[in-house]
């Protein structure tokens, strides 16, 4: 009960900030076949913040002998910026709710506040920044699958959209503790996440309604580093070097991108750690069965010319994945006929390859991987 009348103090500022920044509210259609557009709502009162509404509405009529239909209606407010002198806030919280037209509506389950990131930073000087609570730390130059991309697993909010970038920036950030020195030829950064030690049905974790969510992100302690050189001869290439630490998991990785033409970019990204199979991870079998597993993905983005698309931004990329540590050839055909005949641990399998590379090698071919 304490967390309904949270949510709707909440929901009522959320509404005054909407009132207050523009009258055109989107509203949820009956029925729609497609999303509805986003509507961002920028205003002088949220600066250095801003209020982005989505809505969307949904009908199907093929599965069901009668339509079945299906709203969902966000409110996120996110941003950086100043609070004073070298202090710094960055800020993403999502208010949504949805349902279903064959399901009853309850607001313990149909309603959700997500804070996504909330961390302080501190520049002392223009070489140093330190960031403390839980921010998006991402990793990674592919667009299919990221082997560095640490801190992914469990961490997605809401799948609102198939597009690995949108799924990189709607997830979970982790709470570290991090430091960032730069100067005109290289970045090094290197942090601390901790294991909180929270119990998922808490506050904490993610209870009805209001869910930090830190049992999903903070479940391990892990030390990373990572070291970026870009001396002005490389002005067509990006190099990264990375190492993250897990008990008893230690792992190094790179990232490379090279720029061939204006439209035209070679990328390859690699990591390798001491852990478990995919599916000695799913069934939590023996630990005894670590080894270095290696993932990779190596690709191309070309983005075509203005002469055939004008002021559209369309590109194509093709990447090539290799997950060791995944389900490979042989095994796939048996894990989907697992899952068919209601197989637990097959499904286990499948949910937690949803981050993950599921085979141990395999092409994607992304197109278009954007377009305005």
């Amino acid at each position: 009960m304490n967390q309904i009348r949270l949510l709707v103090c909440l929901s009522t500022s959320l509404c005054c900030l909407v009132s207050q920044a523009s009258d055109d509210v989107p509203l949820l259609p009956a029925s729609a076949s497609d999303p509805v557009s986003v509507t961002a709502l920028p205003s002088r009162l949220l600066s250095p913040f801003s209020l982005e509404l989505k809505g969307q509405g949904m009908a199907n009529w093929q599965r069901y002998d009668s339509a079945t239909s299906s709203g969902r209606l966000s409110a996120r407010l996110f941003g950086q910026g100043d609070i004073g002198g070298p202090f710094g806030l960055e800020l993403n919280t999502r208010l949504r709710t949805q349902g279903n037209s064959r399901e009853e509506y309850r607001a313990e389950k149909n309603i959700r506040l997500d804070i996504q990131s909330l961390a302080f930073n501190y520049s002392p000087t223009s070489e140093w920044r330190w960031v403390a609570g839980r921010t998006n730390i991402r990793n990674g130059v592919a667009s299919g699958f990221n082997p560095t991309d640490w801190f992914k697993d469990n961490s997605q909010v809401v799948f609102d959209s198939l597009d690995t970038a949108d799924r990189r920036e709607d997830r979970l950030g982790v709470v570290a503790l991090m430091g960032i020195w730069l100067n005109e030829e290289s970045v090094l950064s290197f942090g601390y996440r901790p294991d909180l030690h929270v119990r998922p049905e808490t506050v904490a974790g993610h209870s009805d309604v209001v869910g930090l969510g830190l049992d999903r992100t903070n479940n391990k302690d892990a030390v990373f580093i990572k070291y970026t050189p870009s001396p002005a001869a490389w002005n067509n290439m990006a190099l990264t070097v990375n190492s993250l630490y897990q008990k008893d998991q230690p792992g190094v990785g790179a990232e490379l991108s090279f720029t061939v033409r204006d439209n035209l970019v070679l990328y390859s990204e690699w990591f390798s750690q001491r852990r478990q199979s995919l599916i000695d991870e799913t069934i939590e079998s023996a630990g005894d069965r670590m080894r270095y597993y290696h993932q990779l993905a190596s690709g191309f983005s070309w983005s075509l010319p203005e002469s055939l698309v004008a002021r559209e931004d369309i590109s194509f990329s093709v990447e090539y994945h290799i997950n060791q540590a995944g389900i490979n050839q042989s095994q796939l055909g048996l894990w989907r006929q697992a899952i068919a005949d209601g197989d637990r641990p097959a499904a286990k399998v499948g949910l937690l390859a949803g981050g993950k590379t599921r085979t141990s090698g395999e092409a994607t071919v992304l197109w278009p991987s954007g377009m305005e």
